[in-house]
C-alpha cells in the first residue's frame, strides 16, 4: 500500500471519509443540519485538501482559522467526547484502508492533536 503523496490522494481520503461520516447517524447531523456542508461537498473537499496539503506537504495556501471555524459549529451544537471519538475512528479507518506510510501516520497524528486541542478549548 502506498503512502499519501498528492492532492488527489487527500481528496480520495476526504471523499471516502465523508461517505462514512454522512452514513453515521451519531455524527452526520453536523454536516447535514448544523452546517449544511453536505450541500456543497466538492467545494468543502477542496478546502480540506488545501488544509492537508499545507499540513503534510508544506505547500501553503490555507489561510482560514480551522479552530475558529469549528468553534462556531460547536457553539451551535456542542461536540461531545463521543463525537470526537467517532470522527477519529472514521478518519483513521479511512486512511488505513487506502494508505500506509509516514504521511498517513502524520495525518492521523495531526487529526488526533486537533481533536484533543478542540476538546480542551471547547468546553
Amino acid at each position: 500500500m502506498n503512502d499519501i503523496e498528492t492532492r488527489e490522494d487527500i481528496l480520495l481520503i476526504m471523499r471516502k471519509f465523508y461517505d462514512k461520516l454522512l452514513a453515521d447517524d451519531s455524527i452526520n447531523f453536523f454536516f447535514t443540519k448544523v452546517t449544511a456542508v453536505d450541500q456543497h461537498l466538492e467545494a468543502h473537499f477542496e478546502i480540506l485538501a488545501t488544509f492537508w496539503e499545507q499540513s503534510l506537504f508544506l505547500k501553503g495556501g490555507y489561510f482560514n482559522n480551522m479552530f475558529s471555524i469549528h468553534k462556531e459549529v460547536h457553539d451551535k451544537q456542542a461536540f461531545t467526547k463521543e463525537h470526537f471519538e467517532t470522527w477519529l475512528t472514521l478518519f483513521n479507518s479511512t486512511i488505513d484502508e487506502h494508505f500506509s506510510g509516514n504521511y498517513a501516520k502524520q495525518m492521523k497524528t495531526q487529526a488526533l492533536s486537533m481533536a484533543t486541542i478542540m476538546q480542551i478549548k471547547f468546553p
